[in-house]
C-alpha cells in the first residue's frame, strides 16, 4: 500500500466539518452563540472525526440527519458517520477501521 500523504491540515478538517455541521443542525440551535461542534474531536491516522454539540437536538423521527458524528479525510472527502462518543471502545475501533478505508481507497 502506498504511503498516505494528508492534504489538508486539522485547521481545513475542523472548517469543513463545521459547514457539514451547520447544514444538518444549524434549524435546532436555540441560538447563534450555541457552537454547533463540541470540542473534542479523534483522530487517527488518516482522518478526524468531530462531534455534535449535545446541546442540539433535532426531532425524534429525523434523527438520522442530525445525530450523527462528521467524518473528515487527510485529503479533504467529508461525510457522516455514527457517532459512537458516548463508546469510546467502539468509536476507537471504528475510526481505525475508517482511516484504514481511507487509506486503502486513497480518501
Amino acid at each position: 500500500m502506498e504511503e498516505y500523504i494528508a492534504k489538508i491540515t486539522f485547521e481545513e478538517a475542523k472548517e469543513l466539518a463545521e459547514q457539514l455541521a451547520f447544514q444538518r443542525l444549524n434549524n435546532y440551535r436555540k441560538g447563534e452563540h450555541i457552537k454547533l461542534l463540541r470540542e473534542d474531536y479523534l483522530e487517527a491516522e488518516c482522518c478526524w472525526f468531530f462531534f455534535r454539540n449535545k446541546e442540539i437536538e433535532g426531532p425524534d423521527d429525523g434523527f438520522r440527519l442530525w445525530d450523527c458524528a462528521y467524518s473528515i479525510s487527510k485529503k479533504g472527502e467529508c461525510g457522516t458517520v455514527i457517532d459512537y462518543s458516548d463508546y469510546p471502545e467502539k468509536l476507537n475501533e471504528f475510526i481505525m477501521q475508517f482511516s484504514d478505508r481511507c487509506k486503502e481507497k486513497g480518501y
